[in-house]
């Protein structure tokens, strides 16, 4: 029988703080000698036109990460932490799980004020593509105003420090690092 594969799934909109909490992660766990895998999810899609003619939206992420998630099962990860915005997170679940065969799926929701979801945006932003960025954030954190699905872990950034974040959602996805 293939060991359960404990699936983190942290999500929210751009400028929440998902990538550098995933990296702080992946450094908490390091340094537990906890064996792990993060993999950003806009990565798996990031191509034009978009999506793929003949493809639904989520398919060619849904192949990428099956493809890359048997590789790393192959080498006994049992571990895997996704980022993303997945506004539409029920139906983002749908085609993880059948990307990652016998994943215990754990969502936590990032969440912060508009006013630091645009300082964010303004400093990690540069060049032509800003405004559209910041606009787009907006929109996402406007959309994800809504209930989550059952189970979602909601953590709001404002304020805090980065490893305080990660050591709260590795608490939610493994009980408190161990695991």
């Amino acid at each position: 029988m293939q060991p359960t594969t404990k699936v983190l799934v942290l999500c929210g909109a751009a400028g929440v703080g998902k990538s550098t909490t995933a990296y702080e992660i992946a450094h908490q766990l390091g340094r537990a000698d906890i064996p792990h895998a993060v993999i950003d999810t806009d990565q798996l899609d990031q191509v034009h036109p978009w999506p793929p003619p003949g493809l639904a939206p989520g398919e060619l992420s849904r192949r990428n990460l099956a493809a890359v998630w048997a590789n790393l099962a192959e080498v006994g990860h049992t571990r895997l932490l996704l980022t993303g915005v997945f506004v539409t997170l029920e139906r983002e679940l749908a085609w993880i799980a059948d990307a990652v065969p016998g994943a215990d799926i754990v969502s936590v929701r990032l969440t912060a004020d508009v006013s630091a979801l645009e300082q964010r945006v303004r400093r990690r932003e540069i060049g032509s593509g800003a405004d559209g960025q910041l606009a787009r954030t907006l929109r996402q954190y406007a959309d994800l105003r809504r209930p989550e699905p059952p189970g979602t872990t909601v953590i709001d950034t404002t304020g805090r420090t980065v490893a305080s974040v990660a050591a709260e959602v590795v608490g939610v996805w493994l009980g408190g690092g161990a695991g």
